[in-house]
Parts: C-alpha cells; structure tokens; sequence
C-alpha cells in the first residue's frame, strides 16, 4: 500500500507543477493547492485504516517530544532573527489583509496534513531492520517533492547551482530528515510541530529576517541536524530499540548512564557552538580579532579581543575604531579614526594607533565598501589562542625537524589502532568460549 501513497505524491507533484500552472491564475491556484493536499491527507488515512484497521495517531501523544520539536522550530527562528540584526531585515511578500491571512493559512495548513500525514505513515510501513536507511530514503524523496521544479531547473551556471544546492536542497534535506525522524518517533503531529512552527513564521510574520543566502543556508541546515542529535538524546532508548533505532547494547550502555542531559542545555550549547564558528569567520556580520601588538595601547593591549561589526564609510566616525585591510598585509589594522575626508564620492579615513607617535596612510573607503567598526572588548581572553596556536607551531616545528619520532609515534598509533578493532570485533567470540569453559 506504500506505493500507491507515494504514487499520489507523485502524481500531485507533476500536477502541482506542470500541469495547474497552465490551467489556473490567481485565486485558483491557492484552491487546486488546498484541494490537492487536503486529499491526499484523505487518502492517506483511508489506505491506513483499510490496511491495518487503524489509523495515523497510534502513537502515544509525547507531550514532551512535541514541546522538543516545537522548541528547534522557535530555536531555528531565534537564530534567524538573531542573523537579521547583524544584517538586515524585509517586508514579508504575503498580503495581511483578513482574507489572505485566511488564506495563507488554509495554503500552509494543507500542505503541511498531506505531507506530513504521508510521511508518517511511509515511515511506520518501513521494516524496523531497516530503520535508517527508511528514514535517509523517505527524507531525500520530501526532498524533492518540496522543492518546485522550476528551481531545479533554473540554475544555469556553476554558481547557480551551487547557490541551490546551498540554499534549497541541502537546507530542505536537514528538514527533512528531522521531520521524518520525528514522525517515526511521534507520528505526524511531532512532525507537525516542527515544521508547522517555521511555516506559521514565514507565512504569518510581517517583518522576516533578510541574511544573504549563505548565513541562511548555514541556520537551516545546522540547526535541524543539531535538533537531530538533540532529540535522539532525549528519547528513551527502549523506544529507539522498539523502532529498530539502536541494539540491545547500546540500550544497556544509556541506561547505565544515570545523568540525562536537558534539551534546553543541549540547545543552549548548540546555540553557542554556532555563534562561536560563525563569529570566527565574520560571516554574520561581527567577527572577533586577537590583538597582537601594543598600537592601540592602553585602550586594547595584546591578548584582548575585539568584536567588529560590519559598517558603512558614511557610518564611521571620529573617535571609532576601525578594522580595514591594505593590499599585502597579512593581518587587518584595528585603530582609531582621527579624520575623515570627501573627495569625488570617495571617503578618505585616515587613523592613528593610541600609542603610535604618527597617523597611518589614509585609506580609501568607497561607498559601497563596509569597513569593521569596534563595539566591544574582552580583555585577555585571546591570551589562550595565542598560547594554543604556539603550541601547534611548536608541535609541529618538532614533527617536521624528526621524521624518525614522527614515524614512530604514527606507526604505534596505527598498530593500537587495529588491535583495538581487532580486539573489539572478536569480543563476542571470547564471551562464547568463555561460556563454553563453564
């Protein structure tokens, strides 16, 4: 009965797609769309109860699956919004008018029961030996059944591609695989949790969170993987054993650990797990820089760090400190600014360190330039990557200077290596021949 249920979706998906947009303009396609996914919710609970004389909520109601999966949802949001304040935010391109707002919600609604009525039931048909490779398989196929056809067949160059691939596919694929564990765990309403709190976001929210398509794709796609993790956590390990999820020895070793972890510490470390990498890499606007040298003294001193935002020329003004870069140079220069100046459009920046006797070369600012403006300072705390990155260098100054050492260290770590695996597959023959002594 599973393929006549994904022989409807994809159905539903080339009608959707190839054939309603020839046929209907305006309002129409909002009604074809309701009506296509309303009736496969329909469908779907027919072909369950006529199958197995049941239905689609034979799971028990988990209150606290359902609180889990809500809370990647808001945290996905907080994340977004977060985003938006380093770099900006837009209109929402839905009317808000009574009716639409009717509207929209009966459009996401639908879409929302047929999908994840679907989805529930193809992953409670899976074997349970199969388990994971039923969720990887039935996740990929919403995948694409998500996606509209035009977006697979725009891109045009490698650039687009890559683009799609960042900000559509692998994004809808995390989603997915979330929303499709969660209905194995839950049924359609712990999936409907999750996604029903994005969807209700996007469609019902005036103002969205605008970030450039690479922080969006980085939040979309880290935060379900991290919801994953998170919830596997929290989950009784008999149930994943029920499902086919985890064996019998691992269902021993969880429950012998007595400490369970909290969902909320685990988002709150993914939260700052998140901040801390994407911060490093100033791809959210700020970015954090280890002072390495005394220009800047008494107001930065080696070892602090300082968070930049991303400004503006015309932002920038007397007294800031700035970051900028000048062709060459291995590392940005972080000073103040002691003037500025306009010439033909173009805005001259010239700066001085606090504790240099002269002022730096002007730089050349244009508008469209965004230059990094200094908003806070952590005193010392660099002090531990400057002694981490010595000791790296100095390890691996040694490993470079004595191949023989760094021979020998390899090969008794790969001998360790294979004696470990070796030992560990063959713990469940010494388990029997020690059963055959007794």
């Amino acid at each position: 009965m599973r393929y006549k249920v994904i022989g409807i979706l994809v159905v539903a998906y080339v009608f959707l797609n190839l054939i309603m947009p020839k046929i209907a303009r305006g309002l129409m396609i909002y009604i074809f769309n309701i009506a296509c996914w309303l009736s496969i919710a329909f469908l779907t609970l027919m072909i369950n109860m006529k199958e197995e004389n049941a239905n689609l909520f034979y799971w028990r109601l988990s209150k606290s699956l359902i609180l889990n999966a809500t809370m990647v949802g808001v945290l996905q949001i907080v994340i977004l919004v977060f985003a938006g304040f380093f770099t900006s935010f837009g209109r929402s391109p839905y009317a808000f008018m009574p009716i639409a707002i009717t509207i929209n919600i009966a459009y996401f609604s639908s879409a929302l029961l047929g999908l994840e009525f679907s989805r529930a039931y193809l992953i409670k048909s899976c074997p349970k030996r199969r388990a994971f490779m039923g969720i990887g398989l039935i996740a990929l196929f919403y995948t694409f059944i998500t996606i509209p056809l035009t977006r697979f067949t725009t891109p045009s160059t490698a650039a687009d591609t890559a683009k799609f691939l960042g900000s559509d596919l692998l994004p809808t694929l995390a989603q997915s695989l979330l929303a499709t564990y969660l209905a194995l765990l839950g049924g359609p309403t712990a999936s409907i949790a999750y996604l029903g709190t994005l969807q209700a976001f996007e469609w019902l929210s005036p103002i969205l969170p605008n970030p450039s398509w690479t922080i969006k794709a980085l939040i979309t796609t880290l935060i379900p993987t991290v919801g994953f993790l998170t919830i596997n956590q929290t989950v009784s390990p008999f149930k994943l054993m029920h499902l086919g999820i985890i064996s019998r020895s691992e269902v021993i070793g969880r429950v012998r650990k007595t400490k369970k972890s909290s969902p909320l510490s685990w988002m709150a470390i993914a939260i700052i797990a998140i901040i801390l990498v994407w911060g490093s890499t100033g791809i959210l606007g700020f970015q954090p820089n280890i002072i390495a040298s005394g220009s800047m003294r008494p107001t930065l001193d080696v070892g602090d760090i300082a968070i930049t935002v991303q400004t503006r020329p015309e932002a920038i003004k007397i007294g800031d400190i700035i970051q900028y870069w000048r062709a060459g140079d291995k590392a940005p220069t972080i000073h103040r600014v002691i003037n500025i100046s306009y010439a033909g459009g173009t805005t001259y920046i010239t700066t001085k360190g606090d504790a240099n006797p002269t002022t730096d070369e002007p730089i050349m600012a244009s508008a469209s330039q965004r230059l990094g403006k200094v908003v806070l300072i952590i005193p010392k705390i660099g002090w531990i990557s400057i002694y981490l990155k010595t000791a790296i260098a100095n390890l691996w100054g040694f490993f470079a200077n004595n191949p023989t050492a760094t021979y020998t260290i390899l090969g008794i770590t790969l001998i360790s290596s294979a004696y470990a695996i070796h030992a560990y597959r063959n713990q469940p023959l010494r388990r029997l021949k020690r059963r055959l002594k007794r």
